[in-house]
This record gives structure tokens, C-alpha cells and sequence, in this order.
């Protein structure tokens, strides 16, 4: 792909936008009313300007049932002044006593307490949407939504008070202007729409009609007017923070102390536009990794839980282009350091993580919608320490000092369609390296968004300063069919060179693939018989080898799923592989390949009512496969279950566990490089076995208790060995005889307690506990492996972490 097939489809693409702008046929209107008195967030609404503002009623239903009028009676208030709008609702109820009012943490889902949200889109471009969510217990949650993807860890500083009544519950809300953007307009007219969730009947209701058989309800909100001569503040605010650890390993008994401090930043550059940035990073108390043995030839994605990379990045998580675990990440020639010991040399010190200097957002939306979001970050030069017998020492670079880029131009096209032009750059001055990818995400719906045309495309670029040469990659993934209503239907084109390679900055676990789907669905949304709602669809995918082309692996899936009326949940689907499949990805050498005879998959799981005191989660799957080799036949019998106790004992106290078993007999796999030009692989027995307890303890809607432990265990023991020939068929090894058994054990326990002890403002005191084992000594049972893990080395940490939220305009109050 050239830059001008890129150009050129962002063309056509400008030019049909007329055919996909357009509204929501019912939009309801509401109008805010000026204040100029102060409104106490006291959830009374007792002021009497509260019953002079116009209110929204006649709730619609959005589910179980679409478009009744709701079951309760909720009426809706929205004021303003020069700082803020104040939303007021007074939420009816017929049996008050009912109302589920369990506490959870700040931004935490949960089913088990009454909800009110207000979503707002002061641009109102049905596409890009501020959520700020009340539950029954005033627990505070705030989402920032786009087309694209929901930011669940953005915070923003409001205020509520949730209030239960004799007759219902009351909500008051006050959202400063600093908490959102708003284009610079003497009078405003914003997207937004109210809802409303009944805990006992899972009923949600909106105040402008959402009908959920349309695919999205981003397009589907209704209008506030009446705001006018309103301006962004100044928006400045600092997050000071002091950490302290105190780390103890007992390999060596050895405990160290630090005491770390830095800033995080806030700046609004205009109305619409903010500078985020981290000064002397601190991700200490990150959540652990679920660590996993990874035998496949494919890198393990693990999620991202630093913060920074976590809040406000929307924007940036466009056409999978960026995989923020890059930054600050394990330094590229970590593992090699070992592999260039000389004789009687030893490794000192070799950091596992790349040190953060600093990073930094800027983001914003202009007032004709274009999108803008510019980010960067450094990583320092990391080195590992070597010693030699005679005590010398000397250093390794293990990465190069590195900066990073990312530039995306987001451009909204009525309420269901959009375009954009990413582009990512790594550089590295030591050795002159750069890596670009210049790529484009888009949607493009009619006016019912019934029919779509999306897809996301991109280039990479890959610099040799040695040769002076640019190596070039391209992938397309296009989809074009019906995407609403009952009848849904999708066909997918995926085509990844196999030079296209955006991972300095991105995530791919594999290139060199053409891929053909189609994806048939039935919908039923309302309830019918027993039934809730319920689906079943249909998939068909076709792969072959980019370069050269060769057929890969075709599938066949059969799936169905529903809830019942009583809340049950359950499903269950059939694949089949039939024929000859060819995987030229686990030989790990290019111009081999490995034939895989035709298999089925059975797969079935069920979930009960998380609003009881005792739910469940349980999974079942079964994967059979037959073949042979040049010489011999194997069978591979792959079979795995779940079980998954959720334990609610009150309001405030929960506790879920999940335990997960595997084994997979006669798995045949890559074992060693080339010998005699044949790959030797195995013929193995894996097991896994995973065990997760989580539960919290809230103590009100600011603090909470929450423990998270993971023990996660894999043993492979080797049966026999193989040699995979030039046919893709495999052919017996006597000659082989290296131990490639694994016994592997990651252990975790977190531990955090956190306060909000003011607006923005946050205390956490945490202990991790983390035990890492792996050798090839093959423990007989689980019991036995547990006891000999525990007894191994471990790290423990102990951190206090403080952040304190500063607004300038405050500060600037308390000293006039």
C-alpha cells in the first residue's frame, strides 16, 4: 500500500460524508435555566429555583422491553450558572424499601444498587460523550465515551449527594465546566440524555428514546439548549504525590527503603484543548500481571494498569496502533544479557523494566469536530551490570535511550460515522533506528445505521540505518454489511504483508496472514416464551499465507446464546477445522510448515443472576483432533472447565473466586531449533491450573478494602520427540534426549486500601506479594507444588502512596 492508496480512499471517504450525516428522528429537547443563587449539593433540591426549571419526564424503556413507558417515574432538572450545570432528578419509586442501595468502589460496575447517569456531548456529535454516573449509595463513576472505546479510568472532580426517600431516591449533581469540554459558542446546544437503572427488575429507562436495536445509542441522544454566554474557566490543576516502599526479597534478605515524590499535570490549553503530563513517574502500585507460561510462538499482550497510560488515551487507541506496555516496558535486549556471559562472568544488575522520564497528552475536539491528540514520551538509556571472577565489572546497554510519538487527526461525520489519520513514531539517536506507521480507522453508516462500510488500514515503516533502506508493511482489515435489527450480517477482509510490522509501538502478534469472514446473526432483544433475549450466529472463516500463498485453516462455528426470564444466563458453540489445516507460524523458521489434521471444538457456559447473595460462573470446552504422522497416528484431546462462586455476604462486603483447570494430552508442539535440517518438536501433556480469589470490603463511598490473589500453575511434561520435515508431517527422533520438562508457578497477592479523602484526592496503602518459579522438576500433584512454591523465593512490598488534588482557581480564592 502507497501513501497515495491511503490519500486517496481518505478522499472518497470526505466526499460521500453527506451520505451518512444525519439525526436522530425523535430528539427531545430540554432547556437549562440560569441560577444565579448558590444551589447546596444536599440531595433535598429544596431550593425554590429548582421547581421554576423546566424537567424531562415520560422515562422510555431501552431494556428488557424497548420503548414502553418506564415502570417508575423519574423527573429531570438541569441548571447553570457561570461554573457549572446542576442536574437535578428525583427518581419515584413505588416500593422505596426495595431500592438495592449495595456500596462499591469509585468507578466500579455493579448490578446490586440503583443507578442514575446523565451522559452528555457538549459538541453534539452523537459520537463523543461525557457519562457521570450516581448509584443509590452516591457511588461515584465517570466514563469518557467515543464511537471507538469507553475510558473508564478518566476521573473528573463533581460533586453528587444521593438522597433515598419515602417516596423514591433523589440525585444532585454538580459538574463544573473544568470537568468537561464545550466549544466557544455564545450559546450552546449540547447532546444529552438521562438514565435510569431499577436494580430489582434490571429495567434501564432514558429520557430521549434509545432504541438498542439500532447497534448504538450514541447517535440517539436528545438536546439541552438554553445555555448561553457561558465560558471554558481556567484550567489548571496539579497532583502532587509522595510515595514511599519498603521491598523485601528472602533470596538474599535483603530489604530496601525508598521514598519517592513527582507531579502530574493538568493544563487547559483553551476551551477544548488539555496538556496532561507525568513529572518522575511512580507506577509502584500497579496492579500484578496475570502471568502465564507461553509456549506459542506469539507474544503475551498483558492489559495496561499504569494510570496515566489508562485515563484519556480514547483518542489514541485507534487501529490497534498503540500498545502503551511498549513504554516503559522490558528493555529489548533484557534476555539476551545472559546469553553473552563470557566464562566465570555473572549478572549484577539487570533491570526488567525501562525507566519513564516523563510523558505527555494533549487532547481536545475543535468546534467543527475534528479531533486532535498529540503524544509523547522518553524512556532513559537502561544498562545491565556484569561482574567477572576477578570482581571488574562492566556495563551492557540493554535499550537505547528512546522517544516516542503518536499524532491522531479524529474527524466526526454526522452521529454514526467518523475518520481518522493516525500516525506513531519511535527514534532511538544511539543507533539512528525509527520505526513510523502511518495508518487511518473508519466508519461509514447510512442514516439508519442499518448498513456499514468500516475498517481500519495502515503502512509501517521500518528504517535500517545500516543500509540506509526503509522496509515498508501494509495491512487492510474492511468490513462491510448490516449491523442493526434482528438480521445481522458482516463480511470481513483482513490482509496483513508479511513485512508489515508495527510493534516498536504497537501490538501484532502475527503478520503474513489473508483472512476471509463472514459473521451471520439472529437477534431476539425482547423477551418471548422463557426467554429474555437471545441470539445465534453463524462464522465461516478462510486463511492463507500472505507469502508466499498458501492455504492456512478453515473454520466452521455454530453458536447460541440467551437469558432467561430469571436472569439465567447460558450458551454454547460448535467449531469445526475440516480437512487438512497447515500452521506456518509454531516451526518458527520460515519455509517450514506443520500439518494439523481436522478437528471440533465443544464449548459451554452459563452464568446465574449476580444480584443474588451466591451466583455462578461455570465453563466447560472439549477439543478433539486426530492425525498422523509420516510413520505413527496421535490423538489430541484438549479439555478445559471452569467454576466461578460470586459470594455478596452484604451491602459492603463481597468475595468472588474463579478456579480454572486444562489439560491437553498429545499436544504437539516446537521444542528446539533446527538439527540436521529438521525442527524437533514434542509430543506433551499440559496441565494448568489457575485459582483467583478477589473481594472487597467498602466502608462508605470513599474507602475501601480490596485483596486480589492469583496463583496460577503449568506443568509440560514431554512424551516423545519429533522431527518436523519439509512435508509439515512429523517423523520420530530417538537422538533427542534434553529435559524440556516445565513445572512454572506465579503467585500474587495485592492488597490495597484506599481512600478519597477529598475531591480528586486519593490515599492507597498497598502490599504485593509475588512468588515467580519455573524448572524443569515436574511436581506429581498440586498439593506438593504449592507447599514447594511457597517455600521459594519471594518480594514483598509495602507502599504508601499519597495524591492531592490542586485547583488553581481555588487556590487562587483562598488567598484573595
Amino acid at each position: 500500500m502507497t501513501m497515495k492508496k491511503i490519500l486517496l480512499l481518505l478522499t472518497v471517504l470526505l466526499v460521500v460524508q453527506s451520505l451518512s450525516a444525519t439525526r436522530n428522528s425523535e430528539k427531545r429537547q430540554m432547556d437549562a435555566l440560569r441560577v444565579s443563587d448558590r444551589i447546596k449539593i444536599d440531595g433535598f433540591l429544596d431550593e425554590e429555583i429548582w421547581q421554576k426549571a423546566y424537567y424531562g419526564a415520560d422515562f422510555k424503556t431501552y431494556e428488557p422491553l424497548i420503548g414502553n413507558s418506564a415502570s417508575q417515574r423519574s423527573e429531570i432538572r438541569i441548571l447553570y450558572d457561570n461554573s457549572a450545570i446542576y442536574v437535578g432528578a428525583l427518581l419515584l419509586d413505588e416500593q422505596p424499601e426495595k431500592i438495592y442501595r449495595a456500596l462499591s468502589k469509585r468507578d466500579q460496575w455493579t448490578i446490586n444498587a440503583d443507578k442514575f447517569w446523565v451522559t452528555i456531548s457538549p459538541y453534539n456529535d452523537g459520537q463523543n460523550y461525557f457519562r457521570f454516573e450516581v448509584t443509590s449509595a452516591n457511588v461515584q463513576s465517570d466514563i469518557k465515551v467515543s464511537s471507538r472505546a469507553q475510558d473508564r479510568a478518566w476521573d473528573a472532580v463533581w460533586f453528587s449527594e444521593a438522597r433515598i426517600t419515602d417516596e423514591g431516591w433523589i440525585v444532585e449533581m454538580r459538574i463544573p465546566y473544568d470537568a468537561i469540554r464545550f466549544p466557544k459558542e455564545q450559546v450552546q446546544t449540547w447532546g444529552i440524555n438521562f438514565w435510569r437503572m431499577v436494580g430489582r427488575s434490571k429495567e434501564i429507562s432514558t429520557w430521549n428514546p434509545v432504541d438498542k436495536t439500532l447497534g448504538s445509542w450514541l447517535g440517539q441522544a436528545g438536546e439541552l439548549t438554553g445555555i448561553e454566554n457561558i465560558e471554558a474557566p481556567f484550567r489548571l490543576a496539579l497532583y502532587p504525590y509522595v510515595s514511599s516502599y519498603v521491598q523485601h526479597d528472602s533470596e538474599n534478605g535483603k530489604s530496601d527503603f525508598s521514598l519517592n515524590g513527582g507531579l502530574d499535570l493538568k493544563y487547559g490549553i483553551n476551551e477544548s484543548f488539555t496538556l496532561d503530563m507525568t513529572l518522575i513517574p511512580d507506577f509502584g502500585q500497579t496492579t500484578s500481571d496475570n502471568k502465564v507460561l507461553n509456549l506459542s510462538p506469539y507474544e503475551t499482550k498483558y492489559s495496561e494498569n499504569r494510570q496515566f497510560f489508562t485515563e484519556g488515551t480514547e483518542l489514541f487507541n485507534k487501529a490497534g496502533l498503540f500498545y502503551s506496555r511498549r513504554i516503559g516496558g522490558k528493555p529489548e535486549n533484557y534476555g539476551s544479557v545472559e546469553d553473552d556471559l563470557a566464562d566465570g562472568e555473572e549478572i549484577l544488575e539487570n533491570p526488567a523494566e525501562t525507566e519513564l522520564i516523563n510523558a505527555t497528552k494533549i487532547s481536545g475536539r475543535t468546534r467543527n469536530g475534528l479531533g486532535i491528540g498529540v503524544f509523547n514520551a522518553m524512556t532513559r538509556e537502561m544498562r545491565a551490570t556484569i561482574s567477572d571472577e576477578e570482581g571488574d565489572t562492566r556495563k551492557v546497554v540493554t535499550q537505547p535511550f528512546t522517544n516516542y510519538n503518536m499524532l491522531v487527526l479524529d474527524k466526526t461525520i454526522g452521529n454514526y460515522s467518523y475518520i481518522n489519520l493516525i500516525n506513531t513514531n519511535t527514534y532511538k539517536p544511539s543507533n539512528r533506528d525509527r520505526d513510523d506507521v502511518l495508518g487511518t480507522a473508519f466508519k461509514m453508516a447510512d442514516r439508519n445505521n442499518e448498513f456499514v462500510f468500516q475498517g481500519n488500514m495502515a503502512m509501517s515503516m521500518k528504517y535500517d540505518p545500516q543500509s540506509s533502506k526503509t522496509e515498508f508493511g501494509e495491512y487492510y482489515d474492511l468490513n462491510a454489511g448490516k449491523v442493526n435489527g434482528s438480521f445481522y450480517y458482516n463480511y470481513n477482509f483482513k490482509l496483513l504483508s508479511d513485512t508489515y510490522n508495527p510493534n516498536d509501538m504497537g501490538y501484532l502478534s502475527r503478520n503474513n496472514e489473508l483472512i476471509h469472514r463472514v459473521d451471520i446473526r439472529y437477534r431476539i432483544f425482547e423477551p418471548f416464551w422463557k426467554m429474555l433475549n437471545m441470539s445465534a450466529n453463524f462464522l465461516f472463516v478462510e486463511k492463507e499465507l500472505y507469502a508466499p500463498r498458501r492455504f492456512s485453516e478453515r473454520l466452521l462455528k455454530f453458536e447460541s446464546r440467551g437469558t432467561f426470564l430469571n436472569n439465567l444466563s447460558m450458551g454454547g458453540s460448535i467449531t469445526f477445522r475440516p480437512g487438512e489445516q497447515y500452521d506456518y507460524f509454531e516451526p518458527r523458521v520460515d519455509g517450514y510448515r506443520f500439518a494439523l489434521p481436522s478437528s471440533h471444538v465443544l464449548r459451554y457456559w452459563l452464568s446465574s443472576d449476580y444480584r443474588k447473595v451466591l451466583a455462578i460462573d461455570a465453563s466447560m470446552g472439549l477439543k478433539e483432533m486426530d492425525g498422523k504422522g509420516d510413520t505413527e497416528v496421535f490423538k489430541n484431546t484438549n479439555f478445559w472447565w471452569s467454576l466461578g462462586p460470586r459470594f455478596r455476604f452484604n451491602d459492603k462486603f463481597s468475595v468472588n473466586h474463579k478456579f480454572e483447570y486444562s489439560r491437553n494430552d498429545n499436544n504437539l508442539g516446537y521444542v528446539a531449533e533446527p538439527v540436521a535440517d529438521s525442527i524437533v518438536f514434542g509430543d506433551r501433556d499440559i496441565q494448568r491450573i489457575t485459582n483467583t480469589l478477589w473481594g472487597s470490603y467498602v466502608f462508605n463511598n470513599k474507602s475501601s478494602l480490596s485483596l486480589k490473589m492469583r496463583h496460577y500453575w503449568s506443568k509440560v511434561e514431554y512424551n516423545k520427540f519429533y522431527d518436523l520435515e519439509d512435508s509439515g508431517y512429523l517423523t520420530s527422533n530417538i537422538d533427542y534426549h534434553e529435559n524440556k520438562d516445565q513445572n512454572y508457578n506465579a503467585f500474587n497477592v495485592d492488597l490495597v486500601y484506599s481512600w478519597n479523602f477529598a475531591p480528586g484526592s486519593f490515599m492507597n496503602v498497598m502490599w504485593k506479594n509475588s512468588i515467580f518459579t519455573d524448572d524443569n522438576i515436574v511436581e506429581p500433584d498440586f498439593f506438593n507444588n504449592f507447599n514447594k512454591m511457597l517455600s521459594s523465593s519471594q518480594s514483598n512490598s509495602f507502599s504508601v502512596k499519597i495524591s492531592y488534588y490542586l485547583d488553581y482557581k481555588q487556590l487562587r480564592k483562598r488567598r484573595s
